[in-house]
């Protein structure tokens, strides 16, 4: 390799790690307040996210040496199984938490483990000196066929993150599923670019152009922590159990006069002023419109009437069937969005609830 390429091979390859670890550092120390206060809930990708970009550590031996034969074998294996794993991680421990599907964890750790037992040996082989299987035609066949198979798995994983995008429309984000669509439509995006950038440096087999993937993977990574840093979930930021907790009790001693006149401005504003058929209503619209506290009212709402989502969805079913017997000619699709729903696919959640 010509020496002004071997500089900007190992040039790019440092510029990568670098960006990794600043990725890292600002992903797992800095959440936005006040969604610091329920990271599990804002950000539940975060130790995934940051463990991914901190493997970018094992391309050190390709940065030191990048003419290498073995340690090149170890960039094109991070570049192709590894990062397509990353992507498998970080779909999954974003998406699947927020869809509270725990069944992925398996799964993922069995197709991730032989990506992750060879790139250690190839890892391994680059330390060691002397040239070992980097540029035999068996570490090409190691590289494809792991390669292969991790991309079938990102694929199935990118499809089952679509599917549950199309299942909610942007109506629902005030809704209890709080599913991030738009979110997840842009990820899938730049994880299908980010798949084919990684096998075009694959098959063409040149360090400039991976030397050229890594800087544009680089600027990805900044665009992702960069959008990840808000939450992205429309849910009001729920108050602390502790803090609900003792709003209960001071409900349970507060006067009963004073509970009734509570109750009486919830019920006027949420049944008689029909608040809940605003697809986008909170708590706190609700507490500001009856003039109290948030947290009287969410406890109030919990004790007295099971939750604030019980509640309204419980009233938006009531009025689908009333909508449809004062409609004889509306449709279903018209009463659930009347009702405030926002799509068929909460409604038939909501009613499997509730009977």
């Amino acid at each position: 390799m010509e020496l002004s390429l071997t500089y900007f091979c190992s040039l790019a390859a440092a510029l990568y790690i670098n960006t990794c670890l600043v990725v890292a550092a600002v992903r797992w120390f800095h959440m936005c307040r006040p969604f610091n206060r329920n990271p599990r809930y804002y950000y539940p990708g975060r130790p995934f996210l940051t463990c991914a970009w901190l493997s970018s550590l094992t391309l050190i031996p390709y940065v030191l040496n990048p003419d290498s034969a073995d340690a090149w074998f170890l960039a094109k294996l991070y570049f192709l199984p590894m990062t397509l794993y990353h992507f498998i991680l970080i779909l999954f421990s974003y998406f699947g938490n927020v869809m509270q599907w725990k069944q992925w964890r398996m799964p993922a750790i069995l197709s991730g483990a032989p990506v992750v037992i060879v790139l250690l040996a190839a890892l391994i082989l680059a330390i060691l000196p002397g040239e070992q299987i980097g540029g035999t035609r068996m570490a090409q066949y190691i590289l494809y066929i792991v390669g292969l198979l991790i991309t079938g798995v990102c694929l199935t994983s990118v499809a089952i993150v679509r599917v549950w995008a199309n299942r909610f429309d942007p109506d629902d984000y005030s809704n209890p599923a709080d599913f991030p669509v738009t979110r997840a439509r842009k990820w899938l995006a730049m994880i299908l670019f980010n798949l084919a950038l990684c096998w075009t440096g694959t098959l063409l087999d040149k360090p400039a152009v991976l030397a050229g993937i890594m800087l544009v993977i680089s600027f990805f990574c900044v665009v992702t922590v960069i959008t990840a840093l808000h939450p992205n979930r429309n849910r009001p930021l729920e108050v602390p159990e502790e803090k609900e907790d003792a709003a209960q009790v001071y409900h349970r001693s507060m006067p009963k006069h004073r509970q009734a006149e509570m109750m009486a401005a919830i019920r006027t504003v949420v049944e008689e002023q029909e608040a809940f058929l605003d697809p986008h209503l909170t708590l706190q619209d609700v507490a500001s419109r009856c003039g109290y506290s948030r947290t009287y009212i969410a406890g109030l709402v919990k004790s007295e009437l099971g939750g604030f989502a019980v509640y309204v969805n419980r009233l938006r079913l009531a009025y689908v069937d009333s909508y449809l017997k004062q409609n004889p000619d509306a449709t279903l699709g018209e009463a659930i969005e009347a009702a405030g729903f926002g799509s068929r696919s909460r409604y038939y959640d909501v009613k499997a609830k509730n009977l």
